[in-house]
């Protein structure tokens, strides 16, 4: 009987791998031994999850994350763009319970004291905002580029979070 209770005792440890649950991918904290820097960040890749520098609250659904109103995200330049330029472009989404309380939204993006522009998202769905970031702009191998909402959903009876929008995915790409 013994002899029977350890095997099926070992063949449940070789089966499950171990004793430690593991967590589903989009819960896993960033780990930074497989960390990259990217042109194009997504919001549930962790491999580049660090790049979202500030602004950004926990994953939600695998897919998606809320944005304070000010928030920043540093890009690895694509190949061929320094001297030449790039274009920035977002993929966010204004979402109805946000529109109620603030109708249109104003996003600027900016890195350092150089404003590539104002976008207005001014109804309810997806967005997928553009920029035109000047060669001047990109002078080393990365670039933080910062994002300002004029208004946002103030933490309250909704959520408790201060809320701007939600993003899926921003890159930086050859003109």
């Amino acid at each position: 009987m013994r002899r029977l209770i350890g095997t099926l005792t070992l063949v449940a440890l070789l089966a499950g791998g171990s004793c430690k649950t593991r967590k589903p991918r989009h819960e896993v904290l960033v780990d930074d031994s497989e960390s990259t820097v990217s042109e194009i960040v997504r919001a549930n890749d962790s491999r580049v999850a660090a790049q979202l520098a500030r602004g950004f609250y926990e994953l939600e659904s695998g897919a998606w994350r809320w944005t304070m109103p000010k928030f920043a995200i540093r890009f690895l330049l694509p190949d061929g763009v320094r001297g030449k330029g790039a274009v920035l472009k977002a993929d966010l989404v204004l979402p109805e319970v946000i529109f109620k309380t603030t109708g249109p939204i104003k996003l600027t993006a900016s890195a350092g004291n150089q404003s590539f522009g104002e976008q207005s998202l001014a109804r309810v769905g997806g967005h997928t905002v553009s920029y035109t970031i000047p060669a001047a702009a990109l002078t080393s191998e990365t670039i933080t580029i910062e994002f300002r909402l004029d208004k946002a959903l103030s933490p309250g009876a909704v959520d408790p979070r201060e809320l701007g929008l939600i993003f899926i995915k921003a890159g930086l790409y050859k003109p």
